[in-house]
């Protein structure tokens, strides 16, 4: 599936501009994961799961910052680039979640497929047997 900007703030709950800063300071992250078609940008699911990320530690430290009165300080450029590595992570963490779980799912599906195929195969050896023995019954 794939979203357009304004569906990703909507359901996301942030402001589109926000998304484009995002956008720009996680940059290669993010572009593996965005379409451009007749000039409105799109994104995929994994983009969406890792702009959901980001938007969720923002917010988590934004409740922090409220709490909390901190002096304002000035980020080293090594500090923004840690910043984006352990959001990185966070993503990472995040998308090995969201992926054990659907493996957990899978092998729940390949569960009841091969149950469905005993049954069938069951099924098929009784229609066997009984053919067999009415062609049987046929040549006596």
């Amino acid at each position: 599936m794939v979203y357009k900007v304004s569906d990703v703030a909507e359901l996301i709950g942030v402001e589109k501009t926000e998304i484009f800063e995002k956008m720009i300071t996680h940059k290669a992250l993010l572009d593996p994961n965005i379409s451009k078609v007749d000039g409105v940008t799109y994104f995929d699911d994994r983009g969406f799961e890792i702009l959901k990320t980001l938007f969720s530690k923002v917010n988590d430290e934004t409740v922090i910052e409220k709490s909390e009165i901190k002096p304002i300080k000035s980020v080293s450029k090594f500090e923004k680039e840690r910043d984006i590595l352990y959001d990185k992570v966070d993503i990472l963490k995040n998308e090995l979640f969201n992926l054990d779980s659907e493996l957990e799912l899978k092998d729940e599906m390949i569960l009841k497929y091969q149950d469905k195929l005993i049954e069938d195969i069951e099924h098929i050896n009784r229609l066997q047997y009984m053919l067999m023995k009415k062609y049987e019954k046929a040549v006596e």
